[in-house]
């Protein structure tokens, strides 16, 4: 098991251009930001590309980037996302779009705070991230160790029965969901919030 208690964005405002928690970052987010923006409206073949101008500005904003409650990270990336967005488009239709404009539209419903697709991206982001937790932590536990956090804390199935089907005590499957779920919070840090 790799110990850590620094999650991953503190240890990128601190880290050089060149370190390998950028790759990490970038494997987590980009499919998540890719996705949304694909649901823009128009701009489902630009998503790629406008996902990666997302990245590159939370390349350099990351070190700045302060946490004033639970999920400001994902609340900050969302509008990152927007303005990105609404900066492609605004050089892209240099004269202003007549009539109803449903990308216009989908941006302002992200973008407010307490709306209804800004609620779906909490979740959204938050079941991402976790998964994506998941998998980077997984290979530092022994393979019992890990089906017995799965079983318990994931799938919800009593300890005394995964202890008895797996062999090991019942105390032994709660110190793997305690081990794992200490390790997942140290990994995630400011990343993921209630």
């Amino acid at each position: 098991m790799t110990p850590t208690s620094v999650s991953l964005l503190d240890r990128l405002r601190d880290a050089g251009p060149d370190h390998p928690d950028w790759l990490r970052l970038h494997e987590i987010y980009t499919p998540l930001i890719h996705r949304w923006i694909g649901r823009v409206p128009g701009l489902a073949d630009e998503a790629a590309d406008l996902a990666q101008e997302v990245l590159f500005v939370l390349i350099r904003e990351i070190p700045r980037f302060e946490r004033r409650r639970e999920g400001s990270f994902r609340a900050w990336l969302r509008q990152v996302t927007v303005n990105r967005v609404r900066s492609h488009r605004k050089v892209r239709h240099r004269r202003p779009i007549v009539g109803l404009d449903p990308a216009a539209g989908f941006l302002d419903q992200l973008a407010a705070p307490d709306g209804e697709l800004a609620r779906e991206w909490d979740l959204d982001h938050d079941r991402h991230v976790f998964g994506k937790l998941l998998a980077i932590v997984r290979p530092d536990f022994a393979p019992v160790t890990w089906e017995a956090f799965q079983r318990f804390a994931l799938d919800g199935v009593p300890a005394a029965r995964v202890a008895e089907e797996l062999g090991l005590t019942e105390n032994a499957v709660v110190q793997a969901k305690s081990r794992i779920l200490k390790r997942l919070r140290g990994e995630a840090g400011d990343l993921l919030g209630s």
